[in-house]
């Protein structure tokens, strides 16, 4: 983990396993031959397909290349190659089914390839997913969806299911740099909290600017879809942030610490960001939340490597905050995984954790100090790679604002 006592940082991932043997050796594990996804986290990581609607399906076989069924209104520019792609009648008004025609065609085409309900498996189960380009109409496949599906799928296994979600866990190379990507763009947004941290500014207003920062950054390095959720919180507000991060119609004013946590999702790929910052001079009183928990976060970074327990991280995060008193105001984990997801799934940095950091795997850093009492509360986040021999700070890019 340390040379001559110092942490090992910016050191490359050597040939981490590939997107496509990470899934084959799961279908090798589990029995089975291929898999059914619909979500748009697992459709991005099992093709690297980023749905518009959100109502696009795909079968990932083993031996053979992947079927996308994709509504016909899908656009049709940001689909990979190495997909035989398949449209089914979902926005014909003509169709009454569509969904009747989808589940008769994936049938289909596990006829076609000789797979057998009990060899092909899907992920059943209730999660948190990523959105769609479109965003506003989250996932249109009706509740019945499933169940229809279910006869021509395994029955449920808590094994295959968990064997599933460990897929997350490991980026490779192309994915790491589209989640450098998402971290770029975040901080184009975080230069634009920065510079409107005024006061008399509201937080929705500072929260718009670092939106339509991000926005803007569509039709740059190859961006296709570019969005970000801003939650600003200042003065006493940011004392919450421990509980629920929102942006409120509160105006800034000299001497608040501010706090925005940012969500950024680039072609689909995610960040997880938050800074905190005070307008002029911060007030006597939450200067030195600032500064501890600024100092609690480098800590938990400084010692990340492979093989390191999540737990360790995470008590080195609190441990600087215990011993300024303040234990009692960090009030959540000390971070997650991220990429596929805004919180992608995985063991969580929190007490006791003893799941251990791989290279590939891309976590966040995130401790923080909320004090109602002194009007105020902090957290500073990263997104941080694990390399082979120590960690490369994804979100800290040269020339951003710290």
């Amino acid at each position: 983990m340390t040379q001559n006592g110092e942490p090992i940082v910016n050191a490359t991932l050597v040939n981490p396993p590939s997107r496509a043997h990470q899934i084959h050796s799961f279908l090798l594990r589990n029995e089975l031959r291929a898999w059914i996804a619909w979500r748009p986290d697992e459709l991005l990581m099992l093709s690297g397909y980023f749905p518009f609607w959100g109502a696009s399906l795909l079968i990932y076989f083993a031996d053979q290349y992947p079927v996308l069924f994709v509504p016909q209104i899908e656009p049709r520019d940001h689909i990979p190659a190495g997909l035989r792609v398949q449209e089914y009648p979902w926005g014909d008004l003509k169709c009454a089914d569509p969904y009747s025609v989808l589940v008769s065609a994936i049938a289909n085409e596990l006829v076609k390839a000789k797979v057998p309900p009990e060899q092909a498996g899907m992920n059943v189960s209730s999660s948190r997913t990523s959105l769609p380009i479109q965003a506003a109409e989250q996932i249109p496949m009706p509740e019945s969806f499933s169940g229809l599906l279910s006869a021509l799928t395994a029955k449920p296994n808590s094994v295959s299911r968990a064997g599933f979600a460990d897929l997350y866990l490991r980026k490779t190379p192309e994915e790491i740099d589209a989640i450098r990507l998402a971290n770029r763009v975040a901080n184009v947004g975080l230069r634009a909290f920065f510079e409107n941290l005024q006061p008399g500014i509201a937080e929705a207003e500072v929260a718009a600017a670092v939106e339509s920062a991000i926005y803007r950054e569509i039709g740059s390095d190859g961006i296709f879809h570019s969005r970000g959720w801003a939650m600003v919180q200042s003065g006493a507000n940011s004392a919450c942030a421990g509980r629920f991060n929102r942006s409120t119609g509160r105006r800034l004013e000299n001497g608040d610490l501010v706090l925005i946590e940012l969500a950024t999702c680039v072609n689909g790929y995610w960040s997880d960001l938050t800074r905190t910052a005070a307008v002029g001079s911060p007030n006597t009183t939450v200067e030195p939340i600032l500064a501890i928990a600024t100092a609690a976060q480098q800590s938990a970074i400084d010692v990340i490597a492979p093989g390191v327990s999540a737990g360790y991280i995470d008590a080195l995060a609190r441990d600087k905050i215990a011993a300024e008193g303040l234990s009692s105001y960090f009030t959540h984990h000390t971070g997650h995984h991220v990429g596929f997801r805004y919180h992608d799934p995985g063991f969580l940095i929190l007490p006791g954790e003893s799941a251990v950091l791989e290279p590939g795997m891309v976590i966040t850093i995130e401790p923080g100090v909320y004090v109602p009492e002194r009007g105020g509360g902090a957290r500073i986040e990263d997104n941080v790679l694990v390399t082979e021999s120590g960690h490369e700070v994804l979100s800290r890019i040269e020339g951003a604002p710290a």
